[in-house]
C-alpha cells in the first residue's frame, strides 16, 4: 500500500456498510497530514430532453432536492454516530461511478476508498460502481470488502 496519502475520497452509500468503509479510510488517513472528503452520490440519470410542449417537470426537481436533503441528513447522522474527526462532506446527484471519478480528478485525490460486496446474477452481469471506478479512476482505489447491504443499495 502506498504510504503517505494526502487526500482520500471516501465513497459511502449510506447503507449499514457505510460505517465500515469510513472506519477503514480513517485508519489510512494520517492525522493532520491527510485530507478526507466523504462523498455520497444520489443516483440521478437525467431524462433526455423531451421538448414536446410539456414544459418542465417540477415534480422531478423537487424529488431530487428532497433526496439530496435526505442524503445530507443521513450522512450527518453517520458522522455523529461515529464521533469522527472533521472531514469535508459532499452529496451530489449523478451517475455514481462518473461522479466519483470526476471528483477524484477535480479534487486531486490520491486514493478513492469505497465498499465492494460480492455480487452474483444480474448484479454481476450489469457491473458495479466499484468495478467501474477501479477501471477509470485517475488514482489508487481501495475496495473495502463489506457484506452486501440488505436494502439492495448499490455499492457507492
Amino acid at each position: 500500500m502506498k504510504p503517505g496519502y494526502r487526500h482520500l475520497l471516501v465513497c459511502v452509500d449510506l447503507s449499514a456498510t457505510a460505517a465500515a468503509v469510513l472506519s477503514r479510510a480513517r485508519t489510512l488517513a494520517s492525522p493532520g497530514a491527510c485530507r478526507m472528503t466523504v462523498l455520497h452520490v444520489v443516483e440521478h440519470r437525467p431524462l433526455p430532453d423531451l421538448d414536446y410542449g410539456l414544459g418542465t417537470l417540477p415534480g422531478l426537481e423537487m424529488d431530487l432536492d428532497t433526496a439530496l436533503d435526505s442524503a445530507r441528513s443521513r450522512l450527518d447522522a453517520l458522522f455523529s454516530g461515529l464521533a469522527t474527526d472533521a472531514a469535508e462532506r459532499r452529496v451530489v446527484a449523478g451517475i455514481p461511478h462518473l461522479e466519483i471519478n470526476r471528483l477524484a480528478e477535480e479534487l486531486d485525490v490520491d486514493l478513492v476508498v469505497l465498499g465492494s460486496s460480492t455480487r452474483t446474477g444480474l448484479g454481476r452481469l450489469l457491473g458495479s460502481t466499484a468495478h467501474s471506478v477501479l477501471n477509470h479512476a485517475p488514482c489508487d482505489v481501495l475496495a473495502v470488502r463489506v457484506s452486501a447491504p440488505e436494502t439492495g443499495a448499490d455499492d457507492t
